[in-house]
């Protein structure tokens, strides 16, 4: 799977510009910013996470009452 093939023209160039940035950094700089990086991804995963949670009411309390039940 190419992963150029499934971003939008504008995204393939920014993607290109930043590669083209980071192949000139030396190697620690490089290496620290594939770290912070790697946080970054895990700070947006963590978010999405809960936004899903949160909007699909995973882990909220469920109200049950008895009058639900007898009608």
């Amino acid at each position: 799977m190419d992963i150029y093939q499934e971003l939008s023209l504008e995204q393939q160039f920014e993607l290109k510009v930043f590669e083209e940035s980071v192949r000139q950094l030396p190697l620690h700089d490089a290496q620290a910013l594939l770290i912070e990086l790697r946080g970054s991804m895990m700070h947006q995963a963590t978010a999405f996470r809960e936004i899903l949670k949160d909007s699909w009411g995973i882990g909220k309390e469920i109200e049950i009452t008895q009058d639900r039940f007898e009608n």
